[in-house]
């Protein structure tokens, strides 16, 4: 069975070496460049090149997975500045399947890739528990959505600070301009939920101060938030994930992408933000409004096998 492993400053020349991609394909997510003598021994010695600088026939469908599936599915971990993807690439029955490892020092290509395998990585990282330190749920539209992550940025911050100073923390109170301010201003790390909220759309949503007043209003309106003249407060349960979830340890995405008979792709998947073993939130966006969900450590590894189980997700979801 087919396995490869080289530094990952050789995906440039690598990819160039697959040729055209589909619009799924993980390898357009990487640059091209043209294949160097040095690269091409390599690749000789490697089994993918022949001496003739050609794929070899006995792995070229295989390859052929990888820059044209019919379905994938791709885990993207992110834990401070170090980045571990993992992607499966499917044909169209589901009988041939292919890995790609993309860690910051190598890439590893793999046909005899195991669900088993990759979900224990992960619980490495993640950890499993069934306890869960704050239960919270809720749909929100965009605009709710970043408000909310604003509210919660700013808390974060707060409680930290006053733990840095050694003074009382107190559930605080933010005005509409501030909010907006924090909205449009966000630092593109993951350890601000404005950030992770813009990711998970798919692009930066710079909200109007009539929007960010809209949200406020409806959120108030929820119970989520409460209004004391002109400025708002966290709910109780909001406040204690704020401090719950002061540093980001890790940020997990989990899409799966098919395309179907009419060449049209059809996408699902989460993004799960964590502080702790105790302390995730899951935020699934379905195109119009995203769901803020607490979750365990179990429930978020069961929510992983299913997407790594294609066969049987993609039969469910079609």
């Amino acid at each position: 069975m087919m396995k490869f492993v080289f530094e990952r400053n050789k995906i440039k020349t690598f990819n160039q070496i697959l040729g055209e991609k589909n619009e799924i394909s993980i390898l357009k997510n990487y640059d091209t460049k043209v294949l160097e003598e040095e690269d091409k021994k390599d690749f000789i010695e490697m089994g993918i090149l022949t001496p003739e600088g050609n794929v070899k026939e006995e792995i070229k469908s295989g390859l052929e997975l990888l820059a044209k599936p019919k379905a994938l599915v791709n885990i993207m971990f992110t834990g401070g500045v170090a980045r571990y993807d993992h992607s499966i690439c499917f044909d169209k029955n589901f009988q041939k399947q292919i890995s790609f490892t993309a860690t910051p020092s190598t890439i590893t290509i793999d046909e005899e890739s195991d669900s088993k395998d990759v979900l224990g990585v992960f619980e490495e990282f993640v950890g499993k528990s069934n306890l869960k330190s704050v239960g919270f749920y809720n749909k929100f539209d965009i605009a709710e959505a970043l408000v909310i992550a604003s509210m919660l940025d700013m808390e974060r911050r707060a409680s930290l600070r006053a733990f840095v100073d050694e003074f009382p923390y107190n559930r605080n109170l933010y005005n509409s301009n501030i909010i907006w301010r924090m909205i449009n201003s966000t630092n593109p790390s993951i350890q601000w939920f404005v950030y992770c909220i813009n990711e998970v759309v798919g692009e930066h949503i710079p909200l109007s101060q009539k929007q960010v007043q809209e949200a406020l209003e409806q959120l108030s309106d929820k119970g989520i938030i409460t209004k004391q003249e002109n400025q708002y407060q966290l709910s109780s349960e909001l406040c204690l994930l704020a401090n719950r979830m002061i540093i980001v340890d890790n940020v997990i995405t989990v899409e799966a992408l098919s395309i179907n008979d009419e060449n049209e792709i059809i996408g699902s998947g989460f993004t799960c933000i964590q502080s702790g073993i105790h302390d995730l939130l899951m935020l699934d966006y379905d195109g119009k409004n995203i769901i803020f969900e607490t979750v365990n450590s179990v429930r978020l590894l069961e929510y992983m096998e299913r997407f790594l189980n294609a066969e049987t997700f993609y039969s469910k979801t079609s």
